[in-house]
């Protein structure tokens, strides 16, 4: 009988939880959609960067907002949605840029374990990836982003971070011939990136190697790569591949 007792509380609280989520999804979804009707018949690059305040303030109200994919706001205004493999960290990229040649993005963190899931504003541009190493024993964030400037040059970059009292901290993990870096970057030319097929910073599956593409004084890609190898502490120089 006791046991008959327990499985019956147990299926209780299984039901009230799912009605607890269940009834979050639909209040989101229905603040999501008011967002959508409000700015779906302005034009984008007008309202673009109020719509990035509204939505970051309905984030930051609503704990489950972390798991929520805002499938409207990602398939008709721009927004990008990442979460990394331990699925511990989110972020999101606004387009807030003005229509032009130029591009001009807003990104922010998200934990999920956080005692208020606050954003926090990062450094990055149109973030492209986001992986994630272990180094000394700890998790490493490898952020993945573009940068799109005037007429025909912008930047790929890839940044590394680390999680301290849930907040996204810059840690040097990138050791070149002379010094430690949290951040490469390199510069290109539409020129010679028309397709932009993203293929100056290659990472490999395994995540062993972080190649950068090396280019010519005129931002010519030379057809080599600086190859940065992944050991107990960080990423070394190793020279240059193919």
């Amino acid at each position: 009988m006791k046991k008959i007792l327990k499985i019956a509380g147990f299926s209780v609280l299984s039901v009230g939880f799912l009605n607890h989520s269940y009834a979050n999804t639909t209040t989101l979804t229905a603040l999501e959609q008011q967002i959508y009707t409000k700015y779906a018949v302005q034009d984008f690059y007008t309202v673009n960067q109020q719509l990035e305040s509204d939505v970051v303030k309905l984030i930051e109200k609503n704990a489950d907002s972390y798991t929520y994919r805002f499938p409207k706001l990602t398939e008709n205004f721009g927004l990008t949605i990442r979460y990394t493999p331990d699925q511990l960290l989110k972020t999101y990229t606004f387009d807030v840029g003005g229509g032009g040649t130029m591009g001009t993005y807003s990104s922010y963190a998200q934990f999920k374990n956080a005692p208020k899931k606050k954003l926090q504003a990062i450094e990055a541009g149109f973030i492209r990836s986001v992986d994630q190493i272990t180094l000394s024993g700890q998790p490493i964030y490898l952020i993945q982003s573009y940068y799109k400037g005037d007429s025909c040059v912008g930047a790929y970059q890839i940044q590394a971070y680390k999680q301290q009292k849930n907040q996204l901290n810059p840690v040097p993990i990138f050791q070149t011939k002379t010094k430690k870096l949290d951040t490469i970057s390199v510069d290109y030319n539409c020129q010679y990136d028309a397709e932009r097929k993203g293929d100056y910073i290659r990472v490999s599956k395994d995540m062993k190697f972080i190649d950068i593409k090396l280019l010519d004084q005129n931002t010519k890609p030379t057809g080599k790569y600086l190859r940065y190898q992944k050991n107990n502490q960080n990423y070394q120089y190793m020279g240059t591949v193919k």
